[in-house]
């Protein structure tokens, strides 16, 4: 009587799923807020097709990256070749999207870039810890003007500052600049300026956390799945993301 009621039990509540946090910040429509978001939702979904849930969590980007580095969470959305790089992080090399350096200056501003020169003198906002290739990142580490946000929504930050005239051009992705924008109503105050041109692959970099696991192949299985369903396209249409 006492082992069939042990099997009634154990049948009645399932063993706990298995669990690993990712992190990073706020990048809508790529990373939004309430686990939403194509990268989140791609990435989560991916993972419970091979049996494992994966706990989303809003962090300052540095932050992630230094806590992946020290094995502290299983991984960071939206990490670059050369992030990968340099914290030491692993990836199946699957590209999740794209990043292109885009700039936006205020409504009543006719300035529009062309090159890097164009920056001269010019007072830019952007993010700390972002990835922006060589030539800027350069650009930006050398010139005094160049402000660097943090934070959970540092693109909240820098968008309110071009509003007020604080700064002279922000930097960023033209999709998420723009929905972040519409979010907050300042959509009409800013304006595109043109755009460098060199488009970058963002990957799931992976910590070496329970390594063992292998979750980096476990995630690229779950991406298949989710390809072989129909449901990888679909949340990339609920977004109105185009293939890169």
């Amino acid at each position: 009587m006492k082992l069939k009621l042990l099997v009634i039990l154990s049948l009645s509540f399932p063993a706990q799923a298995e669990q690993i946090v990712i992190a990073s910040d706020i990048w809508c429509p790529y990373i939004c807020t309430d686990n939403s978001g194509y990268l989140v939702e791609l990435t989560q979904q991916a993972f419970l097709t091979v049996g494992v849930s994966a706990k989303f969590e809003t962090l300052p980007f540095q932050r992630a990256l230094r806590l992946a580095q020290r094995n502290q969470i299983h991984a960071v959305l939206a990490v670059s070749p050369e992030h990968i790089e340099h914290f030491k992080l692993q990836t199946p090399n699957i590209a999740l999207g794209q990043y292109s350096n885009d700039f936006y200056v205020h409504s009543s501003n006719d300035w529009h870039y062309s090159t890097l020169s164009d920056l001269n003198g010019k007072a830019v906002a952007s993010i700390l810890g972002y990835d922006y290739g060589d030539k800027i990142n350069q650009y930006l580490k050398k010139s005094p003007f160049s402000y660097r946000a943090s934070g959970e929504t540092p693109l909240k930050t820098n968008i309110n500052l071009l509003k007020k005239y604080r700064v002279d051009v922000l930097l960023g992705n033209r999709y998420v600049v723009a929905h972040t924008a519409k979010s907050f109503g300042d959509f009409e105050d800013i304006k595109f300026a043109g755009s460098e041109g060199v488009s970058t692959p963002l990957y799931v970099g992976f910590s070496h956390k329970d390594l063992q696991k292998n979750y980096q192949n476990r995630f690229a299985e779950g991406i298949e799945n989710l390809k072989q369903s129909g449901q990888y396209q679909a949340i990339l249409d609920k977004y109105h993301i185009e293939p890169w």
